[in-house]
């Protein structure tokens, strides 16, 4: 075995000509992998993790550190605990991966060998189908996969459980079983002990053929991801609805999956669908809930993801000779005198207007006068297109009755008009520049 694993190493093109991370649990899977590779005359580092959760850890590190130095190899230890605080899967293989890339650094390396064999391949491919995922999860366990701070690669795609087996005995190395791996408890263990045993029976060569499917796989959402990278990086992250809806469905699917990917979000196939359906509409500006606090913004012909905005902006009341702030970056005040360019302003009528002024956001219900009639405020930010997750943080300014003067920026009242002839005292804000 150990020459087909050199084989298959030269053959996928791994180029490991440094030193090796060798990620060991203490399984019979990694111990086979770290003592081949030493024995193909790689310079490799043990690297063990224990999650100290199960009463046979302790004696399993101890075990591999004398396992490396059996090898004449150096060993490091992450001795993880977990703190309690979110999945504890998803923690500790965080942990894990710092751990190996904090060695990269330390031994001037970039390449981490896992012992993914076969079988484990074999299990992936069937629960990524039953899961569902995109290209990239159906094709399985990639040969390496390369993140640009490092390269994890997987020299034991080439053997599977049994002949793993067989070598560990046949070289009389010492490893431990997970008393879990029994248990039925578990999909993947389901999938392992009842569903592989009836596909090997009907296809004798399902190792070899569950391989060239990955790999196809893998190729052709290579080709498919190159192409959603370079569209993404072209358009910060931004996707123009119109270009992308003229692009082939895989690619589309794609590059919703990429930019969900970059922003740590959960994904599926039904998000990815439910996605596609939103960037088909055409009706203004809308935002579609995904997980983790994130919103996808649909603005006209432009798309893009964000944490969700919750305002709740307290109101202000105005009098003249008073100066309020609004939202932080929205100063008040009336004047007797023409503002400053910068400024904005309408003219009211000192004798008319019902103090004080409420300055809000707009609520459910409120409507403006026009000469033409009334109008909804948010029709009219509808129709100046004015993007959804910026409609409620506008100040929509009314008099002590609630009757809407002004919606700042966007549109006055017919009563402002109405005052025109009258007009002695300026309503005046300026607006905070971050620039």
């Amino acid at each position: 075995m150990i020459n087909r694993v050199k084989e298959f190493i030269n053959n996928n093109q791994f180029n490991i000509d440094n030193k090796v991370i060798c990620a060991v649990s203490g399984g019979v899977d990694s111990v086979v992998l770290i003592y081949i590779l030493k024995k193909l005359g790689y310079d490799v580092i043990l690297a063990h993790v224990n999650h100290n959760v199960r009463a046979e850890s302790k004696l399993e590190e101890e075990k591999m550190c004398e396992f490396a130095k059996t090898l004449n190899v150096p060993f490091e230890l992450l001795d993880y605990h977990f703190d309690g605080n979110g999945n504890f899967e998803a923690s500790a293989r965080c942990a894990r991966y710092q751990f190996f890339e904090d060695l990269c650094h330390k031994y001037d390396t970039n390449i981490i060998a896992t012992a993914h064999h076969l079988d484990d391949q074999l299990e992936t491919v069937l629960m990524k189908i039953m899961d569902g995922s995109n290209l990239y999860g159906y094709g399985g366990i990639a040969l390496q996969y390369d993140n640009s701070r490092y390269r994890v690669v997987r020299p034991l795609l080439c053997a599977n459980k049994e002949e793993i087996y067989k070598f560990a005995k046949d070289n009389e190395l010492i490893y431990f079983e997970d008393s879990s791996n029994g248990s039925d408890l578990y999909l993947r263990n389901r999938i392992r002990h009842n569903i592989v045993p009836l596909l090997r029976n009907e296809c004798n060569d399902i190792y070899d053929k569950i391989s060239k499917y990955s790999i196809m796989v893998h190729e052709a959402f290579d080709f498919i991801r190159s192409l959603s990278i370079k569209y993404l990086d072209n358009n910060n992250d931004v996707i123009d609805i119109n270009t992308f809806n003229e692009k082939d469905i895989a690619l589309r699917k794609d590059i919703i999956s990429l930019l969900l990917e970059r922003y740590y979000i959960n994904r599926n196939n039904n998000i990815i669908n439910d996605i596609l359906v939103f960037l088909k509409e055409n009706d203004g500006s809308k935002s579609l809930k995904l997980s983790d606090g994130y919103l996808m913004y649909r603005e006209y012909n432009r798309a893009y993801i964000s944490k969700e905005e919750i305002y709740d902006i307290p109101s202000i009341s105005l009098n003249v000779n008073e100066v309020k702030i609004f939202d932080g970056k929205y100063t008040f005040y009336f004047s007797k005198n023409m503002p400053l360019s910068n400024a904005k302003y309408i003219k009211l009528c000192y004798n008319d207007i019902k103090l004080p002024l409420v300055v809000r956001t707009k609520k459910d219900g409120d409507f403006i006068s026009l000469e033409s009639g009334i109008k909804k405020v948010s029709r009219v930010l509808i129709d100046r297109k004015v993007p959804k997750r910026i409609r409620d943080s506008v100040p929509v300014i009314a008099d002590r009755d609630n009757n809407i003067l002004w919606i700042y920026n966007y549109l006055k009242s017919n009563e402002v008009y109405k005052m025109k002839n009258n007009a002695d005292i300026y309503l005046v804000v300026e607006e905070k520049s971050y620039d």
